[in-house]
């Protein structure tokens, strides 16, 4: 389960990009811990009064830096500003279902580890383990085994790269978190 929410999260985060900018991206992922608490008090988790005021200044904050900035710059494009706002609509839902993923995720993990007593790196090697399985079977399913193989060809010391550095990254949060 946490590694279908984790690889659906990460799908609509990166297909957000198609229609929003990075830094839209960025602020919005900021508010992840929106989606995690509301989750997990829908799981019957209670948080105290100080974490829900740290959430209300970070979204607070997120949404004073949205709204703000000059829109004097903008002129009047007629079709095309009605294109773009219909894509980077698409775009924030996009991001929203992330957010949702992203909560159903953080909530699952913290459930995991407080009543069933799982160690944060048994967590995380389940479920890359089973986001592996799925993007396995996505391979499979979508006949698309011979392109992941000319890619790992043509570019597999970079994968391995990214692999490792993603994975250093990850212990690098689980010691700190921990």
């Amino acid at each position: 389960v946490l590694g279908l929410t984790s690889m659906g999260s990460t799908f609509c985060s990166v297909r957000s990009l198609r229609y929003v900018i990075y830094p839209i991206q960025v602020l919005a992922k900021s508010c992840k811990p929106v989606p995690v608490m509301l989750i997990g008090a829908l799981m019957g988790k209670r948080y105290d009064l100080r974490k829900y005021i740290n959430v209300a200044m970070i979204v607070s904050g997120v949404a004073l830096f949205m709204g703000g900035g000059d829109k004097k710059g903008k002129s009047g494009g007629g079709h095309e500003e009605e294109k773009t706002a219909s894509s980077q609509l698409i775009g924030i839902v996009l991001l929203f279902i992330s957010l949702c993923f992203d909560g159903g995720t953080g909530a699952y993990e913290d459930k995991l580890m407080s009543v069933h007593s799982v160690q944060p790196f048994d967590l995380m090697y389940n479920i890359q383990l089973g986001k592996t399985i799925l993007a396995g079977v996505s391979l499979l399913v979508l006949n698309q085994v011979h392109v992941f193989v000319q890619m790992c060809a043509d570019m597999g010391f970079l994968l391995v790269a990214l692999g490792l550095s993603g994975a250093l990254g990850q212990v690098f949060i689980f010691v700190t978190i921990s």
